[in-house]
Protein backbone atom coordinates (compact mmCIF):
# COMPACT_ATOMS: atom_id res chain seq x y z
CA UNK A 1 0.00 0.00 0.00
CA UNK A 2 1.40 3.65 -1.25
CA UNK A 3 1.69 6.37 1.72
CA UNK A 4 0.47 9.74 0.75
CA UNK A 5 3.82 10.93 -0.01
CA UNK A 6 4.12 8.31 -2.58
CA UNK A 7 0.38 8.75 -4.01
CA UNK A 8 1.14 12.77 -4.12
CA UNK A 9 4.74 11.87 -6.10
CA UNK A 10 2.87 10.15 -8.92
CA UNK A 11 0.17 12.80 -9.19
CA UNK A 12 2.73 15.98 -9.34
CA UNK A 13 4.79 14.01 -11.95
CA UNK A 14 2.34 12.75 -14.29
CA UNK A 15 0.34 16.06 -13.99
CA UNK A 16 3.85 18.24 -14.55
CA UNK A 17 5.24 16.04 -17.79
CA UNK A 18 1.28 16.56 -19.10
CA UNK A 19 1.37 20.53 -18.58
CA UNK A 20 5.18 20.68 -19.92
CA UNK A 21 3.01 19.58 -23.00
CA UNK A 22 1.28 22.93 -22.67
CA UNK A 23 4.19 25.10 -22.47
CA UNK A 24 5.02 27.57 -25.56
CA UNK A 25 8.77 27.86 -24.39
CA UNK A 26 11.15 27.46 -27.00
CA UNK A 27 13.58 27.27 -24.93
CA UNK A 28 12.10 23.82 -24.33
CA UNK A 29 14.35 21.55 -26.93
CA UNK A 30 15.92 18.31 -26.97
CA UNK A 31 13.35 15.36 -25.80
CA UNK A 32 12.48 16.10 -22.62
CA UNK A 33 11.71 13.47 -19.55
CA UNK A 34 10.33 14.18 -16.07
CA UNK A 35 12.26 11.49 -14.49
CA UNK A 36 11.19 11.47 -10.75
CA UNK A 37 9.96 13.72 -8.16
CA UNK A 38 11.06 14.29 -4.87
CA UNK A 39 8.66 15.72 -2.32
CA UNK A 40 9.71 18.08 0.89
CA UNK A 41 8.75 16.61 4.38
CA UNK A 42 6.13 19.41 4.52
CA UNK A 43 5.29 19.34 1.30
CA UNK A 44 5.24 22.98 0.63
CA UNK A 45 8.46 21.88 -1.84
CA UNK A 46 9.14 19.48 -4.50
CA UNK A 47 12.14 18.99 -6.96
CA UNK A 48 11.11 18.02 -10.24
CA UNK A 49 14.15 15.81 -12.08
CA UNK A 50 14.41 16.01 -15.64
CA UNK A 51 16.61 14.46 -18.11
CA UNK A 52 16.88 16.01 -21.72
CA UNK A 53 18.41 13.71 -24.75
CA UNK A 54 20.00 16.84 -26.65
CA UNK A 55 23.09 18.92 -26.69
CA UNK A 56 24.99 20.66 -23.75
CA UNK A 57 23.45 23.75 -25.17
CA UNK A 58 19.94 22.15 -25.78
CA UNK A 59 20.51 20.78 -21.85
CA UNK A 60 21.16 24.60 -20.83
CA UNK A 61 18.51 26.42 -22.60
CA UNK A 62 16.30 24.07 -21.37
CA UNK A 63 17.29 24.36 -17.51
CA UNK A 64 16.77 27.96 -18.41
CA UNK A 65 13.20 27.56 -20.21
CA UNK A 66 12.37 25.30 -17.13
CA UNK A 67 12.86 27.23 -14.34
CA UNK A 68 10.87 30.40 -16.25
CA UNK A 69 8.30 28.40 -16.46
CA UNK A 70 8.22 26.60 -13.26
CA UNK A 71 5.46 29.41 -11.83
CA UNK A 72 3.08 28.85 -14.37
CA UNK A 73 3.45 25.04 -13.93
CA UNK A 74 2.45 25.87 -10.16
CA UNK A 75 -0.70 27.86 -11.07
CA UNK A 76 -1.58 25.26 -13.38
CA UNK A 77 -1.55 22.55 -10.53
CA UNK A 78 -3.26 24.64 -8.25
CA UNK A 79 -6.12 24.76 -11.27
CA UNK A 80 -5.87 21.37 -11.89
CA UNK A 81 -5.72 19.63 -8.71
CA UNK A 82 -8.11 19.89 -5.83
CA UNK A 83 -5.57 19.89 -3.05
CA UNK A 84 -4.94 22.29 0.02
CA UNK A 85 -1.44 22.81 -0.86
CA UNK A 86 0.64 22.66 -3.84
CA UNK A 87 3.70 22.90 -3.66
CA UNK A 88 6.57 25.03 -5.18
CA UNK A 89 8.37 23.48 -8.11
CA UNK A 90 12.49 23.50 -8.43
CA UNK A 91 13.99 21.34 -11.38
CA UNK A 92 17.25 19.83 -11.14
CA UNK A 93 18.83 18.22 -14.24
CA UNK A 94 19.01 14.17 -13.44
CA UNK A 95 22.18 12.69 -14.46
CA UNK A 96 21.10 9.16 -13.43
CA UNK A 97 20.31 8.64 -17.23
CA UNK A 98 23.50 9.74 -18.84
CA UNK A 99 25.35 8.14 -15.95
CA UNK A 100 23.71 4.88 -16.46
CA UNK A 101 24.36 4.69 -20.32
CA UNK A 102 28.08 5.12 -19.39
CA UNK A 103 27.84 2.43 -17.22
CA UNK A 104 25.94 0.64 -20.27
CA UNK A 105 29.03 1.03 -22.46
CA UNK A 106 32.05 -0.06 -20.33
CA UNK A 107 30.15 -2.69 -19.34
CA UNK A 108 29.84 -3.60 -22.93
CA UNK A 109 33.43 -2.80 -24.22
CA UNK A 110 34.55 -5.12 -21.52
CA UNK A 111 32.28 -7.78 -22.41
CA UNK A 112 33.61 -7.45 -26.07
CA UNK A 113 37.54 -7.43 -25.24
CA UNK A 114 37.16 -10.64 -23.44
CA UNK A 115 34.64 -12.15 -25.59
CA UNK A 116 36.98 -11.45 -28.58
Amino acid sequence: MFDRNERLRELFRAEITQSLREVKDPGLGGLLTVTDVELAPDRKNMTVFYSVLGTPTERKRTDRALQRCAPYLHHLLIKRLKLKLVPKIAFRFDETPRKASRIDKLINDIEKEHGA
